[in-house]
């Protein structure tokens, strides 16, 4: 397993990727023909080296999710896989190894949304998104960290995250990142750590719903928020806990009638996961 380089005193979670018995689930993915095979190798040449220095692999993931969150979302649909039965600790780990970006919840919003024949979707819906959520019980304040705890198999885990200063004695405020910039860290002993890459990119949403309902989302990150609603197109129904939560944000597609595409779930486990999309 390969040390992150943010931190060298613990691993990623999760095998080699050929240890994992991956299957994905591919809709029409990019091709990456060679084009130009059949021309023999031009002689190298000494150039000068740009003034510019060349993007970090987390400079580069991120312009990609820029890009993906650009894109329309019909297209979209054609440029991503689905990864099922594998842990959110091997989809990060798979994800680190191929550069691949975990869908963010605003792409699938708008996919669920935007979109009219989800047929060839179908798959795909239930999904862990790339857009992780923090938060602590309704009216609580953040501490110095969150830990979130939940059985698996009889078997007690943990994840934890320590809050940036600038939001700790905040109430009622969700801790939004959405990957690369975070990364989970085994610990030991069934724990994790949740850490931002930086500090920057902690982003918080603020009036995060005391309880779950239909709620308008916000711009950025399409999570619900506010005051609550009467059901609406423009509207999201948040599913929430009714205490602390540290994990993945989750869309689902099953059988909740026409509405399921506005469902936004702020629950469940890190381990397992239904299913991981990635671009």
């Amino acid at each position: 397993m390969k040390t992150l380089a943010i931190n060298s005193r613990v691993e990623l979670v999760g095998p080699k990727p050929s240890a994992l018995n991956l299957k994905a689930y591919s809709l029409q993915p990019m091709a990456a023909a060679s084009r130009f095979g059949r021309y023999k190798p031009e002689s190298s040449h000494e150039v000068r080296n740009p003034i510019t220095k060349t993007k970090t692999l987390i400079e580069e993931l991120r312009h990609r999710r820029d890009m993906l969150m650009s894109i329309d979302p019909e297209k979209v649909k054609t440029v991503v896989e689905v990864y099922k039965d594998l842990t959110v600790f091997e989809v990060l780990h798979l994800a680190r190894q191929e550069g691949r970006i975990l869908v963010p919840n605003f792409v699938h919003d708008r996919i669920l949304t935007e979109t009219t024949d989800l047929e060839d979707l179908k798959q795909i819906y239930v999904a862990r998104t790339g857009t992780l959520a923090i938060y602590e019980a309704p009216d609580k304040p953040f501490e110095t960290e969150v830990v979130f705890s939940w059985k698996h198999d009889w078997v007690i885990y943990s994840a934890s995250f320590k809050v940036p200063q600038q939001f700790q004695g905040k109430r009622n405020r969700a801790l939004i990142m959405n990957y690369p910039d975070f990364e989970i860290l085994d610990l030991g002993n069934n724990k994790f750590e949740i850490v931002s890459v930086d500090e920057r990119s902690v982003h918080q949403i603020e009036h995060f719903p005391k309880k779950s309902g239909w709620y308008k989302p916000d711009e950025e990150f399409r999570i619900p928020r506010g005051k609550q609603v009467k059901e609406s197109k423009e509207a999201r129904h948040l599913w929430r806990t009714k205490g602390t939560y540290v994990g993945l944000l989750h869309r689902d597609a099953a059988n909740w009638g026409n509405d399921w595409r506005r469902y936004v779930y702020a629950v469940g486990q890190l381990s397992p996961t239904p299913g991981v999309v990635l671009f």
